[in-house]
Parts: structure tokens; sequence; C-alpha cells
């Protein structure tokens, strides 16, 4: 197919631009490399049958053991104890010793952010930022991250390239255009673009004219930026409400939008039935966002007791990476942190799994399977796990009208629930490196695969599988 589209797009090249032509060919080369995977699942019959395997459901910090499944098109349609008879074609996966999951869920993903900020401000075009982010993609999936939720820039393409089978990746809950007041922490204008004489200060910075971010200043702005938003499909809404100490813009725990304004942006979110969320930093920011109604915190570090408090009792979902507390990674005073960890003991908030990884494909890599080293070690492997599966699924369905896959749940194993699973050699739940946790992620090397994960289903279809398998008609 990706032959023919070639052949077809030929007599077209010589009358297009330089740049169409290389995105074009580009984009056509990332689908060629991936045509075996394509082929594969194009190839497979409507049913899959995974046999004696045990099961983690992401709920229970439980094993059951010797289970059978079946998948029927996008679906888990029967799990049980005994063998399942099934009259039809279907792929059969011997998972004797096994250990059957959810596919994980990254909810503070950046796909965008291939490069650094330097990279992407001045070095990069969007052709550039379309292939790498293909790539990166396909590498979260080949980890078993089967959804992201991606909170800042321009990704809605790239989701719906992944929905539509032409590269692979996982789901994609995209924000879109990180919603920012002028000066904030995403806020990119150099000093002289800030100068509203010059005849180019009102032009737009290179990163918001990509999609990276809105730069807005009052309700009627940050009304027409949520509702543009929404109008080009995403799924949430992010706005910055709140800076840290290291973010070098004004004051610490300074405010940067007023109350109106992050009201005004949740409830256009809440009307249009989906949620924000927000970078947020200081008690003052939390409780300013989620007394306006926000549902989801990220970062969040300085929480402190009475808004931790007020964050379990309204269920607002607590998402922060925790690779900074590690040693390598840490610069400095962490006593923020430390406090945030002994909340999070104290009132089991629901917490998700959040990396905020970015960078090219293999720091985005070190950086993931970091987060899994970092949590479980911090929080035990079983609420790491949690927060990657079922507690993340929860906060997926949470778009509610703007989700984008509404057929079953996300991030449990139940009669019902989208087959998106993996196959792990051992039990995750008593070693977390089989998902490659690592405890660095501060070297040259390219991370290797996680050849402990033996397969891996998105969406009813097989993206990876090295156990030994065969067709079979019963």
């Amino acid at each position: 197919m990706v032959n023919a589209l070639l052949c077809r797009l030929g007599q077209y090249l010589p009358v297009l631009s330089s740049a169409w032509t290389c995105t074009i060919l580009c984009f056509f080369l990332i689908a060629s490399s991936n045509a075996s995977l394509a082929a594969e699942q194009g190839r497979e019959p409507a049913a899959i049958l995974i046999e004696n395997v045990n099961i983690f459901d992401g709920k229970r910090d439980a094993i059951k053991a010797n289970q059978f499944v079946l998948i029927v098109g996008q679906q888990i349609q029967t799990i049980s104890d005994t063998k399942i008879p099934f009259q039809g074609n279907a792929v059969r996966i011997d998972a004797t010793g096994f250990t059957l999951m959810p596919g994980l869920i990254e909810s503070h993903g950046h796909l965008a952010h291939v490069a650094s900020l330097e990279q992407l401000k001045y070095q990069l075009d969007w052709s550039d930022i379309g292939v790498r982010q293909a790539a990166i993609a396909k590498s979260w999936l080949l980890d078993g991250f089967t959804t992201i939720r991606d909170v800042g820039g321009p990704t809605l393409g790239l989701k719906r390239t992944i929905d539509a089978g032409i590269v692979p990746g996982p789901r994609i809950y995209s924000s879109g255009a990180i919603i920012t007041p002028t000066a904030g922490i995403e806020d990119y204008q150099s000093v002289n673009a800030r100068t509203r004489n010059m005849t180019f200060a009102n032009d737009r910075e290179h990163l918001e004219s990509l999609g990276y971010y809105s730069r807005v200043d009052g309700v009627a702005q940050i009304l027409t930026a949520t509702r543009n938003n929404l109008g080009s499909g995403v799924s949430q809404i992010k706005i910055m409400a709140g800076a840290s100490a290291n973010d070098g813009k004004a004051p610490a725990a300074r405010l940067p939008f007023r109350p109106e304004e992050i009201k005004a942006a949740v409830n256009v979110a809440t009307d249009s039935g989906t949620y924000a969320s927000a970078h947020v930093y200081y008690p003052v920011q939390i409780n300013q966002f989620i007394e306006a109604g926000g549902m989801s915190i990220e970062h969040a570090r300085a929480i402190d007791n009475p808004t931790m408090k007020k964050v379990v009792n309204k269920g607002v979902f607590v998402s922060v990476p925790l690779r900074a507390l590690s040693k390598d990674n840490s610069d400095g005073d962490n006593s923020d942190q430390q406090n945030l960890l002994q909340l999070v003991q104290k009132h089991n908030p629901k917490m998700v799994f959040a990396t905020d990884a970015k960078g090219s494909v293999d720091n985005q890599a070190r950086q993931r399977r970091q987060e899994l080293f970092e949590r479980a070690r911090l929080l035990g492997n079983f609420a790491t796990l949690k927060s990657a599966t079922s507690v993340a699924g929860e906060l997926m369905q949470l778009s509610e009208h703007r989700n984008p896959y509404k057929l079953g749940k996300l991030g449990v194993i139940e009669q019902g629930a989208y087959a998106d699973l993996l196959v792990v050699a051992g039990n995750p739940l008593a070693d977390i490196s089989l998902l490659g946790a690592r405890k660095s992620w501060k070297n040259k090397e390219s991370p290797e695969p996680i050849d402990t994960i033996k397969v891996i289903i998105k969406d009813g279809k097989i993206v990876k599988n090295i156990v030994r398998r065969r067709n079979q008609a019963n």
C-alpha cells in the first residue's frame, strides 16, 4: 500500500515545494519502515486466545494464576479459569509462567518535545518535529505504553495518523497548545518581541505558531484559546496556573492567571464535557485551580497537608513525576518533594504515573524507565503499576464526551475492556525491572529493547510477539 501511494504521489512531487516534498517523503519512509508491523496486524485473525497465563488486573495487589483470556476485535470478551472453547480462527499464545497485565499509561507526556528547547526554537521546523514524533511514539509503544495523555504540544496530527493505522504508537489523549499568560513559564517570546512599539511585536513566536502554546491575557482571550483547542479535537485542556522557584520567571509563589481567567478556562472545558489540568506548584496555586473546578494537578510538588486533603475530597488527580527525587537528578534541596511523599502515603490521592519525558527517542526511553524505577523505590511496585494502569485509566475516562476511545475501559483486565495488554516473562509486582525499570538514565548508550515484555497488544492487534504461537481453527 505504501509503495502504491508513493507511485501515485510521484506525479505531483515536481510541482510541490521542497519543504512539502521532503515532509511527504520522510513520512512515507517512516510508514514503510513500519510496514512489517502493519502487515502483521492486517493478517491477524479476528480473535486472540491467551492460555495458561497469570493475571495482574491493574486494580488488586494480587496475581490470579492459570487463566484463559479471549480477545475478539478490540475488546476482552472472556476471562476464565478453564479452557475457552472458541469456534473460529484465532492466534493462540501459550503464556505458561508469564503474567498478563494492562498496557501501561503515561499521564504526563510531551511527544512534541522531540529535542531541547533551543533546538525546537531555532533549528527544527514542523516537518522535523512531525517525523521525530512518530519515532518517539513507536518507542513508547514498544516499551509497553499503549496510551499517553499528552499535556502540551502539537500532537493531534500524530494522534490521527496513529489511529488511522499509518504508523504505530500509543493511543493519545492530546491537550493541544498549552494555555499560558504573557510572561508565563511557557511564554518563549524574546525580549525584543515584548517591545510593543516594534513592527514585529505582534508576530507569534515560533513555538506558539507551531501549536506548543497559546499566549493569552484576560477572560476573552482565555475563552477563545480554550475553544480553539476544543475545536481542534483535544481531549482535555492544559493551563499554566503556577510556577516553581526554579522556573526563573517572577516570584516563585505568584499566580500567573487571575481567578476569573482560570474559572473561564475550566468552565469552557466542563461545558464541553471534559476537564482542565494545570501546571501548579505551591498550595496557593493549587487551591486557586481546584476551587475553580480543575480536576488534574501537574507537578504540585510543594503541596501541603490541608491542600492535599482538599485534593482527595474533591477527587482531583495528582500527576507528579518523581524522577526528581533521584540523587542522579537532584539539583539541591528537595524537601518539598519529600513532604509530598509523606502526604501521598498519608492521604492516598488518585496519583497517576507521570514522567514529563522530553527530548530524543533515547532520552525519553531513559526517562520513563528511570521513572518506573524511582516510583517503585519510593511508593512500591503495586502502587507504581496501579498508577500506570487502573488509576490512569480512570483519568482518561474523565474526558467523558471528548474521550476519543469510548468503546471500553483502559488500564484494567476485565470483560469489555479494551484489549491493550502486555505479556511479561515473570511477575512485575515482584520485579519492576521486567518492565524496563532502570536506576539511572544519564548515560550515552541507547536503551536496549525490553525482552521480558514478550507480547504487546493494542486495540486487539498484536504489536509485538516473541512467544512461540500458532494459528489454529477449532
